[in-house]
């Protein structure tokens, strides 16, 4: 593939994956997790059951105390959306990066494209 062609498919691919970034309003950085519990009351279900589930958002940054935040139900279909868009967007940008390592290697970055 000549020089200028390639150049110009990786300028667009670039463009393409840039235009399916998630909206960054929509990220969310964490881990969804469900654990059961045992509540204590010896009538309820879970003192022979299986338990209640109790779903939950776990967040570690570097420099930070781990966090957990329970979530009700009816938020952990949004939660683990928001998650899915986090690793998504990661996922592209990682991409766009390797393609920009790939312009820099040929000296293409920051030169117009040939007309």
């Amino acid at each position: 593939m000549k020089t200028p062609a390639r150049r110009l498919r990786l300028e667009r691919l670039k463009d393409k994956l840039a235009r399916q970034l998630p909206p960054p309003q929509d990220i969310l950085r964490a881990s969804v997790f469900t654990r059961r519990r045992r509540c204590g009351g010896a009538s309820c279900h879970c003192a022979t059951g299986p338990g209640h589930a109790t779903s939950y958002l776990a967040v570690s940054l570097p420099g930070e105390s781990p966090e957990q935040i329970s979530i009700p139900a009816e938020l952990l279909p949004e939660a683990r959306r928001r998650v899915a868009a986090y690793r998504r967007w990661w996922r592209i940008i990682d991409r766009i990066s390797a393609i920009n390592r790939e312009l820099f290697r040929k000296r293409w970055i920051g030169r117009d494209l040939p007309q």
